[in-house]
């Protein structure tokens, strides 16, 4: 954590004070989806066991999605994996966030109670994905196997620039929080930030879940990437509408409606290839 800078202002007749207070706080989730219907955890072999794939003879639009979604596709020699014979897509969504807060607080029958408004939180989200394919499969014609690009309509699910909005705008638009601490707790600054950090974790949780939960729709139409995609382009465009939201169940639908109807949101770039990686 960086050193934090507060001001206190005291309020008359209350025992009220308000605070400023700024952190940083880091957050990294990995994710995974493979071509085995339950296989949805991964052991994360060591890097020893990787070959990058030269990727000169990438078709055009898979090095765009390389490039944008910071994408490393490389061959695993791990033997569990080899045995398992089926690729593996991995995206990771990395969060630092700077923060301030207003607080105000008042005590009552010998527990406090907070107030707590953030303000100035600055998110950086970084975005990234790792592709594994055994390394039994390496061929100079890789790129143009239908198991490879099936793992970028994977890609193009968490590389959908919708999934990021989302975030964001939940970030930037955070609640008051309310809480009443147990007897005997102090509303110290690590316990407050440890309150807010809990409010911003659910959002980026729910987002991220969202994401996974859009994996795995797309390893049930496709048949994890032996069958076409029915109405393919329909089914990206989808993914993120507030009806789908709905459908996933997303906690943060409401907070979320005002975004859903901008033209940034609505008018968003898909990212799927549209040639379906079984054709």
């Amino acid at each position: 954590m960086i050193p934090r800078h507060h001001s206190k202002h005291s309020m008359t007749n209350s025992q009220r004070t308000l605070l400023l207070v700024s952190g940083i706080v880091v957050s990294v989730l990995n994710l995974g989806f493979c071509e085995q219907p339950n296989a949805l955890t991964d052991k994360t072999p060591a890097s020893t066991t990787r070959e990058p794939v030269p990727d000169d003879d990438a078709p055009q639009e898979l090095k765009r999605l390389i490039s944008d979604g910071k994408v490393k596709v490389v061959y695993d020699s791990d033997s569990e994996f080899v045995k398992a014979a089926r690729g593996w897509a991995d995206f990771q969504v990395r969060l630092d966030h700077t923060f301030k807060y207003g607080l105000v607080k008042s005590r009552k029958n010998e527990r406090w109670h907070v107030r707590l408004t953030v303000t100035k939180l600055e998110p950086k989200i970084e975005l990234t994905h790792l592709i594994r394919l055994p390394a039994s499969f390496k061929s100079p014609a890789v790129w143009q196997g239908s198991i490879l690009r099936h793992e970028f309509d994977h890609v193009a699910v968490s590389l959908d620039p919708r999934a990021l909005l989302l975030l964001r705008h939940l970030l930037k638009h955070l609640p008051v929080i309310e809480r009443t601490l147990e007897p005997q707790e102090e509303p110290s600054n690590e316990r407050l930030k440890q309150i807010i950090t809990e409010v911003i974790d659910r959002r980026y949780q729910a987002v991220l879940e969202l994401m996974r939960q859009n994996n795995l729709l797309l390893e049930k139409v496709g048949t994890h990437g032996t069958q076409p995609i029915p109405h393919r382009a329909a089914f990206f465009a989808k993914l993120y509408t507030k009806e789908n939201l709905a459908e996933q169940k997303f906690p943060f639908v409401d907070q979320a409606l005002k975004l859903l109807e901008t033209k940034e949101y609505q008018n968003a770039e898909l990212r799927f290839v549209p040639r379906d990686p079984t054709e």
